[in-house]
């Protein structure tokens, strides 16, 4: 089974706003507004990585690690899109 293309992080922010939306709105059956909510748990978590992953890149490229000392190892490009060659 070929795995599940990665969700953008711009389209799981919307998705994620719509939940809240909806949730605030408060004319949902709990049933739904529980799927939803564990939704956006799993939405949340995925943006989170997106951004742990960003900010990763860019102190590899900025050249500290997180005590503040130089990073002395190479930086390893890998296209945000598609398969990483390393």
């Amino acid at each position: 089974m070929p795995e599940p293309t990665p969700i953008r992080l711009e389209v799981a922010l919307a998705d994620l706003e719509k939940i809240l939306r909806d949730l605030e709105d408060g004319t949902t059956s709990l049933d739904v507004a529980l799927a939803q909510y564990e939704r956006g748990v799993g939405l949340l978590r995925h943006c989170y990585g997106h951004l742990r992953d960003a900010e990763q890149k860019i102190q590899q490229l900025v050249g500290l690690q997180d005590d503040g000392k130089p990073n002395l190892q190479a930086f390893k490009h890998a296209p945000s899109t598609g398969p990483s060659a390393y």
